[in-house]
């Protein structure tokens, strides 16, 4: 009787809007162990004793909470973005359930809270957080539910991921409206497309999976009362770890972006060792072409090109992107920044900006894409 009722709950769940359960945030179900890690609520605060991380995938499930409970030293979060087909507009809402020690670029105090930014046509800028009381996280299929209570936030997908819906109505902290994602490229994790058995390490001890690759995104808010309504390329992943992400990463790279017909995903990762490891994903006009650990070189153009990035060795201009398509040959990609949209010196970069280029000795195309440095 209790995988009925809930099942009744998450039915009922599907058919309110987000934009209804961002006002009217409504009482849990118990955690229901019938089932894996289909309900997840996270509370506050961490909580003492180890955490169970997963790292290897399952036959469903890409996009629900990898680490239960959240002590002192795991972290986990939903990454979502969009950015205009012209690369100048641009939003970011990433829900983090983790504490500060293990990942010190988020500056709250609590456990479960929202980072957001966006950025307008007319170069200015708007960033601000929210927290919340707990986190409730439904797994349905391979998409995922979430509910940050009292932050009146909460993202919808579908059990397919084949749609994301983002929702925030937060007045009172100057951001109200959403955010629509319509994926048109499959999901995969870093060394292939999906499917059970897989590593999900992007590199030791850091998980990532992708549930949307690329999308057609709708971005509709009021920000501090002025609006940004833009349509273009979108994005959601989310990663995760067993220890701080610094005991773990030395420097990354990621960014996606639409080029012609082409979805790209791309990460080139050092961990604290120096060794380094890639992630590259193309897809064409919503078929998978690569999906490998293996076959991509990501590296800085332009100025502070130094490669290896190094805290004092600043924002790159540009990078340059090789990916090995197999038969159907190499491509070669220049990503043009237009917008530094996030600076946290020596430890930070986003950026906004163009794609140029195509397979080798085809045709050039051109895009928009969002991007990516920890140095």
């Amino acid at each position: 009787m209790a995988f009925s009722r809930l099942n009744l709950f998450l039915a009922l769940l599907l058919l309110t809007p987000p934009h209804i359960l961002a006002h009217h945030p409504r009482k849990q179900p118990p955690q229901d162990h019938t089932t894996q890690n289909l309900v997840t609520t996270i509370p506050a605060t961490t909580l003492s004793g180890p955490s169970l991380v997963q790292f290897t995938s399952n036959a469903s499930g890409l996009d629900g909470a990898k680490v239960s409970p959240i002590n002192g030293s795991v972290f986990d979060w939903w990454y979502f973005d969009a950015v205009s087909s012209d690369g100048l507009s641009s939003v970011v809402i990433i829900f983090f359930t983790l504490p500060s020690a293990a990942f010190p670029l988020d500056v709250s105090p609590d456990v479960v809270s929202i980072s957001f930014s966006a950025n307008f046509a007319n170069g200015s800028a708007f960033s601000t957080g929210l927290t919340a009381t707990e986190a409730v996280i439904m797994t349905l299929g391979d998409g995922s539910v979430g509910r940050y209570v009292g932050a009146n936030a909460s993202w919808w997908g579908g059990s397919d991921m084949e749609w994301y819906d983002v929702g925030i109505n937060a007045p009172e902290a100057g951001v109200v409206g959403r955010l629509k994602l319509k994926s048109v490229a499959p999901a995969h994790y870093p060394c292939g497309p999906v499917g059970p058995g897989q590593d999900m390490q992007i590199l030791p001890h850091v998980g990532w999976s992708n549930a949307v690759p690329d999308a057609d995104a709708i971005a509709d808010f009021t920000l501090g009362g002025s609006p940004l309504a833009f349509s273009g390329p979108g994005y959601h992943d989310k990663n995760w770890g067993d220890q701080p992400f610094y005991s773990s990463v030395s420097s990354w790279y990621w960014g996606h972006g639409r080029l012609g017909p082409y979805s790209i995903v791309w990460f080139d990762a050092l961990d604290i060792t120096g060794t380094e490891y890639v992630s590259s994903y193309v897809a064409f006009d919503g078929r998978i072409v690569t999906a490998t650990c293996s076959g991509i070189s990501v590296r800085p153009t332009g100025a502070n090109d130094t490669y290896p990035p190094t805290y004092s060795s600043g924002p790159p201009s540009g990078f340059y992107i090789e990916v090995d398509l197999g038969v159907e040959g190499v491509l070669q990609v220049n990503v043009t920044a237009t917008v530094l949209t996030v600076a946290v010196e020596g430890l930070y970069y986003r950026w906004t900006g163009t794609l140029e280029g195509g397979v080798k000795g085809g045709e050039v195309l051109s895009g928009a894409a969002l991007w990516e440095e920890f140095p």
